[in-house]
């Protein structure tokens, strides 16, 4: 466990955060893999890598431990993994399907107290946010990714990350920033939502 004694963790979220898997082969796609499933059954997935998706993980592993916690199979995830991070040099852990909390509903919660790690020191980027709902305040939003050169998500989220690193707390740097726990005050309004929470506040 070497790599994390005294560092921070980010943990990503796979699908529409780091990349997009199509559903055929259809272009556009920026690379296809073969995936094996349990049965044998081997496909080709057509997969969309989000734009500086492998810099991000390179230049933030300097600093942080990079975990990814994705809601898919771990045969699925594994091969996408193994192409982002072909040495295992950046993603120093990670965990699947089997590792999340599933609602009623049949929504994949990831419960980070499935982590040995302090709730002070870790942040999870996610497009879902019910991904996060067992911890909102370590929960960092980001706009769900499915193709196109032009995404910045990640440029952006870089440079908001990099206050985290001296930070005695991530949690009062989220909630001051995406005051995710108030959202359970305009369910059903999200225009007053963003009008309260952030465009009179920016004014």
């Amino acid at each position: 466990m070497w790599w994390y004694v005294g560092k921070k963790t980010v943990i990503f979220d796979l699908d529409e955060t780091l990349i997009h898997c199509n559903d055929t082969l259809t272009p556009p796609f920026d690379v296809k893999l073969p995936i094996t499933f349990p049965t044998g059954e081997v496909i080709e997935a057509g997969i969309n890598i989000r734009p500086h998706a492998q810099e991000i993980l390179k230049n933030l592993s300097r600093y942080f431990e990079i975990i990814v916690f994705t809601a898919s199979h771990s045969c699925y995830a594994n091969v996408v993994l193994d192409y982002l991070d072909p040495t295992g040099e950046f993603i120093h852990h990670r965990l699947f399907r089997e590792h999340c909390y599933q609602t009623p509903e049949g929504m994949y919660c990831k419960d980070l107290r499935v982590l040995d790690r302090d709730m002070t020191e870790m942040v999870l980027v996610d497009n879902a946010a019910y991904s996060y709902a067992a911890q909102p305040d370590n929960g960092i939003p980001i706009l769900p990714y499915y193709h196109g050169k032009a995404d910045f998500e990640l440029k952006a989220l870089e440079r908001y990350l990099q206050q985290m690193v001296l930070a005695k707390d991530v949690r009062t740097v989220n909630r001051k920033t995406f005051q995710l726990h108030n959202y359970r005050n305009y369910y059903g309004e999200p225009e007053r939502l963003v009008e309260e929470l952030y465009i009179r506040e920016e004014n």
